[in-house]
């Protein structure tokens, strides 16, 4: 795997912890600042799917199979901050808060195994 490859997972790691951070300061209804996260979830996605996707670089089938568990999660995501967004009442922005953290998980995880 070329360390060019490995450089674009860590930099994609790196804006998800980001936005991770800025969920994770934010326990309390805040659909103004979900607005935001919607803006920098898109531009994560757009880093992706330009970047690590339609890429020359060499992928291993192994990598192959984990970009397509990121993209999935990173749609799934957009739908947790989407839902975060309309959350009106504490409890819904508690479960959809908590959505949106483990998913934020998975990510990480998925950026590590390409590293191992």
């Amino acid at each position: 795997m070329s360390q060019n490859y490995l450089d674009l997972i860590h930099d994609l790691q790196k804006r998800l912890e980001i936005l991770q951070t800025s969920i994770a300061l934010q326990p309390d209804p805040a659909p103004a600042i979900a607005k935001d996260w919607m803006r920098s979830h898109g531009e994560i996605q757009k880093f992706f799917q330009t970047e690590l996707v339609n890429t020359n670089l060499e992928i291993t089938p192994q990598n192959l199979s984990l970009q397509v568990e990121i993209d999935k999660q990173l749609k799934m995501l957009g739908v947790d901050l989407t839902m975060l967004q309309t959350a009106r009442s504490p409890a819904n922005w508690q479960k959809r808060h908590q959505q949106a953290s483990d998913r934020f998980v998975l990510l990480k995880r998925y950026c590590e195994m390409h590293g191992a």
